[in-house]
């Protein structure tokens, strides 16, 4: 264990007004055992002096802060990324936050990234390697409770009840309760020995980390939930951030769980945006004005948009890429465009490392996977891009792309929160509320595009889904069936099993 300690920051800043409004956090938190006793230790045997009284909670918060922002959708590869901090709302929990900061680096818990992302500003930190091989070689967590933290500024909500966004998504979140239950003990042996991983046969260790956190706060029924409107809008809860492959042990009141998924989620949304703007349908006017919060900029934007629209050579694009999107056929028909070479069964294509800053081969197993990273770039990196399958499609559509780039020439992120925004409205705002109002025994539980029960209310859900996302777009949907305990991947991985036995060591299926 390092000894060493940082010396006392300056006088630490004081909160502007706009600084002094009220946070709310939540007083559960996961946080790894090896990690909770490590800081346990040091602060017993090397008390330190900060500028305030010493608050052994503020430290569990920023870790299982850490943890959870690396378990979030954008880090899919579920590495020890280095992830920002709310500067705003550590500065709201302890003015003097720095000082714990720099402890925890000084006691090589964490450390800060050089560099991580040039022109940002924010700093981010990860884990040490130090710590990763500690959690590697225990993964247990274990509760604690943050209400220590509570001020004037902070309010400690003592269950998902009391977070500031339940009350307007009551109709989701009730449902999380003590009825909502995971296998754990089933889950950790499944994964125990898993080698083969979304196609690839590679080194497990780090995502079974994260892939532990993620069970064991449905375990703990450590819930929480946060909706941000000046982000994606999205609704965020412990079922969002659970990998695919645990759902076949997740059950509520011991029945299982069957969900609809909205197919060509994001395609469909942006077909919405398009039809939205050309009749001037406010439910999208709203969104733009949140998004695009210049109202020069945004005036212009829409001036710019409309004249596009209005052109022939959009129309007749436009027309094409619709009937796609709306037969469900978008992945499928964009092969006749971006027509990729088959290899020994399987298709490569090239992925933008981040982290690395490199790109990788990667391989694709089919069609529609391979296409689905082709649409992810188009609608979401940027305009300058120099990735060959970006310039080839707007070879084929230029009136389509150059429309998404209008959306993207502020910043390259609005387009994606704009789309992320339409979908939240259409699911969380409008469908799911519709249902649980008729419904309001059903059982309903919101994962982004999608939406799940129990199978004895899946046939309600089935009828009721697509009627009124109809209702709420004009579009008529293609939904598609996902029943949580027959998931893909767990038939994938049986079959894997079988073919290459020697990949593997078999756990109990």
């Amino acid at each position: 264990m390092s000894k060493k300690l940082l010396s006392k920051n300056q006088t630490a800043k004081k909160l502007t007004r706009s600084e002094k409004q009220s946070i709310t956090i939540a007083n559960l938190a996961l946080i790894p055992s090896v990690i909770k006793n490590y800081i346990d230790a040091l602060l017993k045997a090397y008390n330190p002096t900060f500028t305030y009284k010493l608050k052994v909670e503020f430290f569990y918060y920023i870790i299982t802060t850490i943890i959870k922002r690396q378990n979030t959708y954008e880090n899919k590869a579920l590495e020890n990324i280095p992830v920002a901090l709310n500067a705003t709302i550590l500065r709201g929990i302890k003015s003097d936050y720095n000082e714990y900061i720099d402890w925890l680096i000084g006691q090589e818990v964490i450390f800060k990234a050089e560099n991580y992302e040039p022109g940002c500003s924010s700093n981010k930190y990860c884990f040490t390697d130090f710590i990763l091989q500690s959690l590697k070689e225990d993964s247990t967590s274990e509760t604690v409770e943050l209400k220590a933290l509570e001020s004037s500024t902070i309010t400690v909500a003592r269950s998902i009840q009391e977070s500031e966004v339940y009350e307007e998504n009551k109709h989701l979140l009730k449902w999380f309760n003590d009825g909502l239950e995971i296998d754990f003990e089933g889950a950790k042996t499944y994964i125990k020995d898993l080698s083969y991983y979304e196609g690839e046969i590679v080194n497990l260790t780090h995502k079974k980390v994260h892939w532990n956190h993620q069970m064991s706060t449905l375990n703990h029924k450590a819930f929480y939930a946060t909706r941000n409107e000046e982000s994606d809008f999205r609704l965020h809860t412990v079922l969002t951030n659970l990998k695919k492959i645990f759902k076949p042990f997740v059950t509520y009141e011991g029945q299982e769980l069957v969900g609809y998924d909205l197919k060509n989620s994001q395609p469909f949304f942006l077909i919405f945006l398009i039809d939205s703007i050309i009749i001037n349908n406010d439910r999208i006017s709203n969104i733009l004005s949140r998004i695009y919060t210049h109202k020069v900029n945004n005036t212009f934007m829409l001036q710019n948009l409309r004249e596009r629209l209005s052109t022939e050579g959009f129309q007749k694009e436009y027309e094409v890429f619709k009937i796609w999107v709306l037969n469900g056929e978008i992945y499928e028909s964009m092969e006749t465009v971006i027509k990729h070479e088959k290899r020994l069964g399987s298709y490569f294509a090239n992925k933008y490392n981040a982290r690395k800053k490199v790109t990788e081969i990667k391989k694709v197993d089919n069609v529609r996977a391979l296409m689905k990273g082709v649409i992810f770039t188009l609608f979401f990196s940027g305009i300058n891009t120099r990735n060959s399958n970006y310039k080839t499609f707007k070879e084929a559509f230029p009136n389509l792309i150059g429309l998404i780039e209008v959306f993207k020439m502020e910043d390259n992120a609005h387009f994606s929160k704009l789309l992320q925004n339409i979908e939240s409205a259409c699911i969380i705002d409008f469908v799911s509320k519709k249902i649980a109002k008729e419904h309001p025994e059903m059982p309903l539980f919101s994962i982004h595009d999608s939406l799940s029960t129990t199978e004895k209310y899946a046939h309600i859900l089935k009828d009721l889904m697509p009627k009124y996302i109809f209702e709420y777009t004009g579009l008529i949907p293609k939904i598609e069936e996902e029943k949580w305990k027959k998931h893909g991947y767990q038939v994938d991985y049986k079959k894997k099993v079988k073919l290459h036995p020697e990949w593997y060591a078999y756990n109990g299926f």
